[in-house]
């Protein structure tokens, strides 16, 4: 019998060293197109010439009409883009509406632990992080490179499944402003107050992107009971059903991007992320 009990404490304590054990695992980013900026300017301001004024056609012949129209097109320049820092636009475009729905103080979808004060009209608080704005940047604000800073991003109950998140990393409205600001090296990643991943970021002028394990449930079945009160039915990454009144479930998901390292800045301290937004599957 007492070998039966060793035995058996054995193995719990076994079991919990391997769970504490476990490392956090690196994840490293897939790089997109690098930023053209510059070009971009440009190409926008013809568009804006070309449908603002009509007189600005008779400039042009047939061949390069059709060739400025692509190129408009290919930018997304319309009356939906408020301007081309959009990442709506042309080939940046990702549905993020359910973002921007959530983007405001009541609600509470995305916070900040801190943020430099605004100045010369520039504001670099929460709403700058998720703005669909390459324009727009958060930037911590405590002396130093901001370690330890982070942000948190809060999903409702029932959010769509999230499979990747899109990072553009640094202060990217112009390559000079990038160099002289720092960017993140790693973000530490806590999902529900538990670490889920560090993102390894590269130093590169471009989009980067991560694709995780899935964070949120598939619902296949919503219902109510006798009472009145909602329930759902949910499957699993490995294809298992399961009705949950589960509370943790119930009340959402809560992502936080912890700064661990930079790369420091050539002018300045300040840690600097203009955009972070998520793809994946339901909505999406």
């Amino acid at each position: 019998m007492n070998l039966i009990k060793i035995l058996t404490y054995s193995l719990f304590f076994w079991m919990q060293f391997s769970v504490f054990d476990q490392e956090t695992p690196t994840l490293k980013p897939t790089i997109g197109k690098e930023y053209n900026f510059e070009e971009k300017k440009q190409i926008w301001s013809t568009c804006e010439a070309l449908f603002t004024d009509s007189a600005v056609w008779e400039n042009y012949d047939d061949e390069t009409k059709d060739d400025l129209i692509n190129k408009c097109s290919a930018l997304g320049y319309s009356e939906a883009c408020e301007d081309m820092w959009s990442i709506v636009c042309g080939d940046d475009w990702t549905d993020e509406g359910y973002n921007i729905n959530h983007l405001d103080n009541t609600t509470a979808f995305c916070k900040v632990s801190s943020a430099l004060e605004p100045q010369n009209g520039n504001y670099y608080d929460y709403a700058s992080i998720s703005d669909l704005s390459y324009g727009t940047a958060w930037v911590e604000g405590v002396k130093g490179y901001g370690i330890g800073e982070y942000i948190e991003f809060n999903f409702p109950p029932q959010h769509p499944r999230i499979t990747t998140i899109k990072i553009a990393n640094g202060y990217i409205k112009d390559k000079t402003t990038w160099k002289n600001n720092s960017r993140v090296k790693q973000l530490k990643v806590c999902v529900n107050n538990i670490e889920f991943a560090i993102l390894e970021l590269k130093d590169v002028y471009a989009e980067q992107i991560f694709e995780i394990p899935t964070i949120g449930y598939e619902i296949t079945y919503r219902g109510i009971t006798k009472d009145g009160k909602s329930y759902y039915k949910y499957r699993d990454e490995k294809g298992n059903q399961f009705k949950s009144y589960n509370k943790e479930i119930e009340s959402g998901d809560t992502i936080r991007f912890e700064i661990l390292s930079v790369y420091p800045g050539d002018n300045y301290d300040d840690t600097v992320i203009t955009e972070i937004y998520f793809d994946g599957l339901d909505v999406y």
